[in-house]
């Protein structure tokens, strides 16, 4: 039999060498696994021809085999490239790498999805730079007391709601809003619709990084709740009081050191009321403008605590000096305050104060008004599912109580808020409140207890569910009741 030549050998070797490497590797570039499909081919047999002499056994150190034949060092690092390689990885797991894991290779992962942590918050619309969330709601309930008298009658009611809320996505500066309303309709008794809307406009200018200006406007729509001394029992309605206000400020950074000066306006009007024997009540006596400038003060301690202190002064001007009872109710009052500001975000957020308050009256005949006020606006997210609020707020406010400077109100409410799944959110809340109106005698106490559930169907809708009670004990001969509303709603949100 003829010999070939061994140059002849060496170029069929080299003819048959991309060959063999294709078919070894092919199994690892078309392996199912790597792509999630069912493994049905990967599962062949590991156990594979081998073609070829055997490696020399008894390598060493020295580069030498048992065929004393040396190693080449191009083919050494070659080999070492290979190996490392994801292709050669698979290889290695075909011939029985340990759970089919490649060997040295890198091995792919599906990306885990972020979790949400409010699934079923409202996604908004993006209309030029701003994102906007519209929400509205429809309820219907029972509420056994609305007029919040001793043993008043009962009624259903129904309750439309609608808001919307904007936010700016500049990177510098920054305008948001909020525009609310709302129609509670007691069917089972009149005089007692109750209308509500409320509209508020903040912006930020930034204008270097250690100063910048705020501005703020309001404006609201209300009437006297319903068992306030100040309510108009005879009226045909509850009379509607308008509120417009706004305030600017400037704030300027020194490192750590936070120093803000604050000017705001106020105006409040309240409409005449009807009345059911088809008369007119003039409430004009009650309008008045409050002005008021303010000092603010912080330094960071720590990144996102800042303990603050803040002092106030303002002046109510009525629009009659003398009011229709010869009462003159102009006063002056100042504000001091000491608190914690917290912007610790997944954990607590807002502040919380205490100070002390006090307003001056121009009529001799009114005592003036002083005590501690106690002001609080905080979140502590406690889980991932359960939140607290606390909120607290004092104010010295004005009344026509026959004989009462004003009324000093202090509320304070706690809420815990907890999602039993992502998609069923329970809420309960105690709510006390305590109305002071000096020179009259008089005290109310108040405790509220409400609870409530939503079920959110998707991400555009919720089904709503809450219980309510509200109880008043008063000082007063004659002023305490009770009363419970239930109601069950729908919320549509974008």
């Amino acid at each position: 039999m003829p010999r070939l030549p061994p140059i002849s050998c060496a170029r069929a070797g080299l003819a048959l060498a991309p060959i063999a490497c294709a078919a070894a590797l092919w199994p690892g570039l078309a392996a199912p696994q790597d792509f999630g499909l069912r493994p049905t081919l990967a599962a062949a047999s590991n156990s594979q021809s081998v073609y070829g002499s055997p490696p020399g056994s008894g390598a060493g150190e020295t580069g030498f085999v048992s065929t004393n034949i040396g190693k080449k060092a191009g083919k050494r690092s070659a080999k070492k490239l290979v190996s490392a390689s994801p292709l050669a990885g698979t290889s290695a797991a075909l011939r029985g790498a340990p759970d089919g894991e490649p060997t040295g290779s890198i091995r792919r992962k599906p990306a885990r999805r972020a979790v949400e942590e409010e699934p079923y918050a409202p996604v908004g619309l993006r209309i030029g730079s701003f994102d906007v969330k519209p929400s509205a709601e429809v309820s219907y309930g029972y509420d056994d007391n609305p007029f919040r008298i001793a043993g008043g009658r009962g009624s259903r009611f129904a309750l439309v709601a609608a808001k919307v809320e904007t936010r700016s996505n500049w990177s510098r500066h920054e305008l948001a809003g909020e525009l609310r309303g709302a129609f509670t309709d007691y069917l089972q008794v009149s005089g007692n619709d109750r209308p509500e809307a409320e509209a508020k406009l903040r912006g930020r200018i930034d204008v270097t990084a250690a100063s910048r200006i705020e501005l703020d406007a309001r404006a609201a729509l209300t009437t006297e709740p319903a068992g306030s001394p100040d309510a108009v029992t005879t009226a045909k309605r509850p009379p509607n009081i308008y509120t417009f206000g706004g305030n600017a400020g400037y704030v300027q950074q020194f490192n750590r050191l936070e120093l803000g000066l604050r000017g705001s306006v106020e105006r409040s009007i309240y409409q005449d009321a009807e009345l059911l024997s088809g008369g007119i009540l003039d409430l004009s006596d009650r309008n008045y403008t409050a002005y008021g400038v303010a000092l603010r003060g912080s330094y960071e301690v720590t990144p996102g605590i800042k303990p603050f202190v803040e002092a106030g002064v303002d002046r109510r001007v009525f629009d009659h000096e003398v009011d229709f009872m010869g009462v003159r109710r102009g006063s002056d009052g100042l504000r001091a305050r000491a608190g914690w500001q917290f912007a610790r975000e997944r954990l607590l957020t807002g502040e919380i104060s205490a100070g002390f308050a006090t307003r001056h009256y121009k009529d001799p005949a009114l005592d003036d008004i002083s005590g501690l006020i106690f002001d609080a606006s905080l979140v502590w997210t406690a889980s991932a599912l359960t939140k607290v609020t606390l909120k607290a707020n004092s104010e010295i406010g004005e009344t026509t109580l026959p004989g009462a400077s004003g009324v000093f109100q202090r509320q304070a409410s706690i809420e815990i808020e907890h999602a039993f799944r992502r998609w069923l959110i329970g809420t309960a809340s105690v709510t006390y409140g305590q109305d002071d109106y000096r020179g009259a005698g008089r005290r109310d106490d108040k405790l509220t207890l409400a609870a409530s559930l939503s079920y959110f169907l998707n991400r555009q809708a919720a089904l709503k569910g809450e219980v309510r009670r509200e109880d008043l004990r008063s000082t007063a001969a004659g002023q305490d009741y009770t009363a419970n509303i239930v109601m069950v709603g729908l919320r549509l949100q974008r």
